[in-house]
């Protein structure tokens, strides 16, 4: 089922207070942002009584975060025998890459004929903000995650003229998962351990690098 498009989906961390839904909410992010970096490795296993100790969450937000990180497809259920995160493939990244192409540019194109003067506004203004940005020397630098968050708000800017929530929500579950192969860019370990599935590609096919992907 398609996941509306809300902060419960998407959390900000602007949530108030200690509710349930706030706690999984934190849940959801924390886990999503520890897969997409590597800190939770592609395969491993997602014990909710170690991931309490860890994140110091209780096992119910966790399990449904867990949960709602499935349709994104960051988790894997194993039936009865818990979650896991899911593997990484160049197969999947060259899928995600081409779905990518698609709904972006029809996102852009209904904000081209439907945003205002205040979207145009917004995009000048998110575009002005990356641009004042010093290029980050070190890709693992402070300065270049500034960059990361910049640039995505510039790409959120640029689609929120779009009327599709259908598509918008798309198009962000999309752009979230795709930024777990962005950070394989940055591990030279988490690359081999793509590259093994060369072996199921021809040659000419296989030669897919990751340094022509941006998001």
């Amino acid at each position: 089922m398609l996941e509306r498009l809300t902060a419960s989906t998407f959390p900000d961390g602007r949530d108030d207070g200690n509710s349930a839904e706030s706690l999984t909410n934190l849940a959801l992010r924390t886990l999503r942002d520890d897969i997409i970096c590597g800190k939770l490795k592609p395969g491993s296993r997602l014990r909710v009584g170690k991931l309490r100790d860890t994140y110091g969450i209780g096992a119910s937000p966790l399990r449904e975060a867990l949960s709602r990180l499935i349709p994104s497809g960051f988790v894997v259920s194993l039936e009865r025998r818990g979650f896991m995160v899911a593997q990484l493939s160049l197969r999947e990244f060259r899928e995600m890459t081409d779905v990518r192409k698609l709904l972006e540019k029809e996102a852009v194109k209904l904000s081209l004929t439907d945003g205002d003067d205040r979207w145009e506004g917004s995009v000048v203004a998110a575009l002005h903000r990356v641009m004042k940005l010093r290029n980050p020397a070190s890709k693992m630098s402070q300065a270049m995650k500034e960059w990361e968050e910049l640039n995505e708000d510039l790409q959120e800017a640029i689609v929120s003229g779009c009327t599709s929530l259908w598509l918008l929500n798309f198009r962000r579950s999309a752009y979230y998962y795709a930024k777990r192969y962005l950070r394989v860019c940055l591990s030279a370990t988490a690359l081999r351990e793509l590259q093994k599935d060369q072996r199921a590609w021809p040659m000419r096919r296989s030669r897919v690098t990751f340094q022509n992907f941006k998001t």
